[in-house]
């Protein structure tokens, strides 16, 4: 969809030859199935052997997308700083370890402080190693906006355009959160949180600091993600208990699906399905949009996202907000 430029970590493919540039640094690569931008900071924990030494044994290294069958990374990659490594003591759920902290769980803040574009890699083999004890090598060259795009999202009309859209678009999606008091399921707190992140990106876009704005776009998607698929969950748990309790006998927690009925497990499946559904239909942008705004060359691309990912959301709350009324408006006409 967006053209995404990729990097083969197949050792039986070769990547194609690169342009002649010369590589500026040889860093680790950690591919990674999220995207980093630049500016931002960000905490990982790193469990894998080869994980771990990499953190510890480099200061810098790239973090580049990677794809969901593990064949390939984005080309274009955040180069993430090593600020800080501990020994974790909580798993990530919150829950104390029944050990305490050790190196074999690592925490590790870092800093992401540019793009680098991978050429070429010194030990693909390393990928596919059982053990997983050793971290590939890559050869890598800066990347940066092109010199005549840098500044605001370009000196064309459109341009000129995109740069007042898309605080506006982050505004007008304020507003319809503001108006439905709905909204899949957020509570006040939720959605004065997310009012807040999102009039700072707006403020932030008006100020043409893109990659800034990008990343509270990106926290906002993130959240409303994990909103929607925790509430899934728990419609999930209670349907699950409630199949059990009609099924009768002794109730045992957690509940063995494949201990209830065919018909009950068949309508867990359409609740997965559904979704599965709603989320595509929330129309949020997910790694690949904010992947193409790392791979870009001039902020047009990441104003372009910011506009319309908002105008998306905003519609989509107002057409909920409208379908809510109408449904009020004929019960009450009952």
């Amino acid at each position: 969809m967006f053209g995404l430029s990729w990097f083969s970590l197949d050792s039986a493919s070769p990547n194609s030859p690169r342009s002649a540039r010369a590589s500026t640094a040889r860093l680790p690569l950690y591919p990674l199935p999220t995207v980093y931008l630049p500016g931002g900071t960000c905490e990982l924990r790193n469990i894998e052997p080869r994980n771990r030494a990499m953190c510890c044994e480099h200061d810098e290294f790239v973090a580049s997308l990677v794809a969901p069958d593990g064949d390939k990374c984005a080309r274009i990659g955040a180069v993430l700083r090593v600020d800080d490594v501990s020994a974790a003591k909580r798993d990530s759920s919150g829950r104390v370890l029944v050990a305490q902290a050790t190196t074999n769980v690592l925490h590790v803040r870092c800093t992401i402080v540019g793009r680098a574009e991978i050429l070429s890699c010194a030990n693909l083999d390393a990928w596919r190693c059982p053990d997983r004890d050793r971290y590939l090598m890559v050869d890598v060259a800066n990347y940066d906006d092109e010199a005549d795009a840098a500044g605001a999202a370009g000196d064309d009309d459109e341009g000129n355009v995109l740069t007042a859209e898309a605080p506006e678009a982050l505004y007008g999606l304020v507003d319809a959160l503001l108006e439905d008091s709905a909204a899949d399921g957020i509570d006040a707190g939720g959605r004065s949180a997310a009012v807040e992140t999102l009039e700072q990106a707006a403020d932030l876009a008006e100020g043409g600091k893109w990659w800034e704005a990008l990343e509270l776009w990106q926290r906002h998607c993130a959240t409303r993600r994990a909103a929607h698929w925790a509430q899934h969950r728990a419609d999930r748990d209670e349907f699950l208990v409630d199949a059990k309790i009609r099924q009768g006998g002794a109730l045992q927690l957690p509940v063995r699906e494949a201990t209830l009925p065919e018909a009950d497990r068949a309508s867990l499946a359409d609740l997965d399905r559904r979704a599965e559904d709603a989320a595509v239909q929330m129309g949020l942008d997910d790694n690949e949009g904010f992947q193409a705004c790392l791979q870009s060359r001039g902020p047009a691309q990441r104003a372009r996202l910011l506009r319309d990912g908002a105008r998306r959301e905003a519609d989509r709350l107002r057409r909920r907000a409208l379908l809510a009324r109408s449904f009020k408006s004929f019960d009450s006409s009952f």
